[in-house]
C-alpha cells in the first residue's frame, strides 16, 4: 500500500499582492492556522528596494516569534526574462534574482521560485536557443544561491521556455545540482493538457514545491479549489507515489483573500491534506 504523506498545507500570497503588505497578511494568515508561506516579492505587497536590511530582519524575528516559516519567494514574472533575446534583459533579470537570493536568505527561505522564461505564443524561438539563453542566466545563479544557502525551483508554466514537465525535468536534470530543482504547479499543467499526477510522476524526486489551485482547459486560472477541474485527487494520489514530504502551497487568487483560502483548504482535506485543526496542534 502507497504511504499517504500529511504535507503540510501554506500559503502563497498572490490574492494580496495589491492590497496588503507581507508581514501584515503573513500574521493575519498565521492566526488563521497557517505557519508555511510564499511571498510574491514585488511593491507594494513585498518591495524588493525597498525595506532596509534592519526592516528585514524585523520581519524575520517577527516570524520567528509566531512560528511561521517563510518557506520560498516568488518573483512576479512580468519583471524579469531569463530566457529573453535581448542580452541586457538577461543580464537584468539575473541581477534582479541574485538581489532576491539575497532577500530570500534574509528571510531564512529555503526555496527562490523562478519561471524559467518568457515566450511568444505567436512565434516562439527554438527549444534549443531558450536552453542556451536560460543556461547563461541560470549558471551564476546556481552557483550564487547555493553559496547563500538557497535552493532555486523553476516553475511550470505555460508562456515559459519549459512549460511542461518533459522539458523542464530535463533541463533540471542536465544540471543535476541539489540547488536546483522544480516547483510544479498543478493548474498549469492542467491548463496546457498535461495531466498533473502524470507530470509529478515523471519529475519524482524532482519536486520540492508544489502550487494548488484550480482553473479549466478553456480559461487559465488559479480560483479557488472547486471552481475549476483541476482533477486534485489524482494530484493527491501521485504525491504519495512519488513520496513527496514537501509543502503544498495554496497559491489562489481571488477578492475573498482569506475565505478562498480555507474553503480551498476544506475542500482537499478529504482527500489526505492535514486539516487546518491539524496544523495548529503541530504547531
Amino acid at each position: 500500500m502507497t504511504q499517504r504523506f500529511k504535507n503540510p498545507i501554506g500559503v502563497n500570497t498572490y490574492s494580496y499582492l495589491w492590497t496588503t503588505p507581507a508581514s501584515q497578511c503573513v500574521m493575519q494568515l498565521a492566526k488563521t492556522g497557517y505557519r508555511e508561506f510564499e511571498l510574491l516579492l514585488s511593491p507594494p505587497h513585498l518591495p524588493l528596494d525597498e525595506l532596509t536590511a534592519a526592516d528585514r530582519k524585523r520581519f524575520a524575528a517577527a516570524c520567528v516569534r509566531e512560528g511561521v516559516t517563510i518557506r520560498s519567494l516568488n518573483v512576479p514574472s512580468l519583471d524579469h526574462n531569463l530566457a529573453s533575446s535581448m542580452r541586457r534583459m538577461r543580464e537584468y533579470s539575473v541581477q534582479l534574482f541574485i538581489d532576491s537570493i539575497d532577500f530570500a536568505a534574509d528571510l531564512d527561505a529555503a526555496y527562490l521560485v523562478i519561471v524559467p522564461g518568457r515566450m511568444s505564443p505567436l512565434f516562439p524561438p527554438t527549444q534549443e536557443l531558450r536552453e542556451a539563453w536560460m543556461r547563461e542566466g541560470l549558471d551564476p545563479l546556481v552557483e550564487y544561491a547555493e553559496k547563500r544557502g538557497v535552493k532555486l525551483v523553476l516553475e511550470n508554466v505555460p508562456f515559459a521556455s519549459f512549460p511542461d514537465a518533459k522539458t523542464l525535468g530535463a533541463f533540471v536534470r542536465s544540471y543535476a545540482s541539489p540547488t536546483l530543482s522544480v516547483c510544479y504547479d498543478a493548474a498549469n499543467a492542467h491548463f496546457i493538457g498535461e495531466s498533473p499526477a502524470d507530470g509529478l510522476r515523471s519529475l519524482g524526486e524532482l519536486v520540492s514545491l508544489v502550487h494548488l489551485s484550480d482553473t479549466t482547459q478553456q480559461v487559465w486560472r488559479h480560483d479557488e479549489i472547486g471552481l475549476g477541474d483541476v482533477p486534485f485527487a489524482a494530484v493527491r494520489a501521485a504525491l504519495d507515489d512519488i513520496e513527496f514530504k514537501g509543502t503544498c502551497m495554496l497559491e489562489i487568487i481571488s477578492s475573498e483573500t482569506e475565505a478562498a483560502i480555507v474553503r480551498s483548504h476544506r475542500k482537499i482535506e478529504a482527500l489526505g491534506f492535514p486539516s487546518l485543526e491539524e496544523q495548529e496542534q503541530r504547531a
